[in-house]
């Protein structure tokens, strides 16, 4: 009787633990499906250089103005065209002295580049400051 009352719950417990093996071994034969690496698609690395330009004229005399350095100013003729102009000012400048300056440019990047998207960002510490855009359709 007493071999009986240790067999029973021992059986017991190889099934439940047997059956629980099972599940996971099929999981893991999922998993591994689902995480096998696929192939690289793109053949040719994308060269976006000749659809970028700047304005270096514009740009030089952008950094002449007042309370402004680090200029960036990027112009793109793929995806319908966008002029991106970012700017860091001074710490003493005031959100109204950035906000004259990004309209100024801003008017004349909409006439120089009337078919591109324009964007324009004053930024102070790193932060936006000021920003005007411009969404061409």
């Amino acid at each position: 009787m007493k071999k009986r009352q240790i067999l029973a719950p021992l059986s017991l417990s190889l099934l439940l633990l047997g059956a629980c093996n099972a599940d996971t071994e099929n999981e893991t034969d999922v998993d591994k499906e689902q995480t096998e690496p696929t192939e690289n698609v793109v053949k040719e690395p994308v060269d976006k250089s000749d659809t970028t330009t700047s304005n270096d004229e514009l740009k030089e005399e952008f950094e002449k103005e007042e309370g402004v350095s680090e200029v960036s100013l990027i112009i793109t003729e793929d995806a319908g065209g966008f002029v991106l102009l970012d700017f860091e000012v001074t710490e003493d400048m005031k959100k109204e002295e950035a906000e004259k300056i990004s309209k100024r440019y801003y008017e004349r990047l909409e006439k120089e580049y009337p078919k591109h998207s324009i964007d324009i960002q004053a930024r102070k510490s790193g932060e936006t400051f000021v920003q005007e855009t411009k969404e061409v359709k």
